[in-house]
C-alpha cells in the first residue's frame, strides 16, 4: 500500500475530482496548485480522448473516481494509524500485548482487504456507464500512470529518505 495514496493520487488528477491538499503551504502553494491544475486539466483531456467519452460519461467518472478515492484515502489513513500502534506494540525492549497485537493485525489486514475490494466496487460501478473497451483502456492508462509515478518517485530525491 506503499504508492496507495499517490494511485489514487494520479487518478484523482487524471479525472480532475481531486482538490489541493489543504496540509500544502508555504510560498510555493501557488504554484503547486497551478501545475495540479494544469495536470488535472490535461490528465482528463487524456482519459476523455483515449476513452472516446460523452460529456455524461466524464461527468459519472469523476464522480465515480473521486468518491472511491476519497474512501480509499480514509483507509489509507487508518492503515497508517494500525501500522503505527502495531510498531508501537513491536517496539524492541517492551513486551508486546499479545491480545493488542492479534487485534491490531486483523484489523490491519481487514482494511487491506476493503481496499481491495473497493477497486472492484469502483470497476462495478464504471461498468454501468463505461463500455468494456473503455473500461480496460482506463485500466491500462491508471497502470501506466501508476508506473510512471513510481519511476519518478524513484528517481526523485526525497528528504529523509
Amino acid at each position: 500500500m506503499r504508492y496507495g495514496l499517490m494511485f489514487v493520487s494520479i487518478v484523482s488528477l487524471a479525472t480532475m475530482a481531486a482538490p489541493a491538499r489543504a496540509q500544502d503551504s508555504g510560498p510555493e502553494r501557488p504554484r503547486l496548485e497551478e501545475l495540479r491544475r494544469r495536470v488535472r486539466e490535461r490528465l482528463g483531456q487524456r482519459i476523455e480522448q483515449e476513452l472516446k467519452l460523452t460529456p455524461d460519461q466524464m461527468s459519472r467518472l469523476r464522480a465515480t473516481v473521486g468518491d472511491y478515492a476519497g474512501r480509499r484515502h480514509e483507509m489509507q489513513g487508518r492503515q497508517r494509524a494500525l501500522r503505527q500502534a502495531l510498531a508501537g506494540q513491536l517496539r524492541p525492549g517492551i513486551a508486546a500485548i499479545p491480545d493488542s497485537v492479534a487485534r491490531l493485525t486483523d484489523e490491519l489486514m481487514a482494511v487491506r482487504v476493503n481496499y481491495a475490494e473497493s477497486f472492484r466496487s469502483e470497476q462495478r460501478e464504471m461498468a454501468k456507464y463505461l463500455d468494456p473497451v473503455q473500461r480496460a483502456k482506463l485500466m491500462l492508462l491508471r497502470d501506466r500512470l501508476l508506473n510512471r509515478a513510481q519511476e519518478f518517485r524513484r528517481r526523485r530525491p526525497f528528504p529523509g529518505r
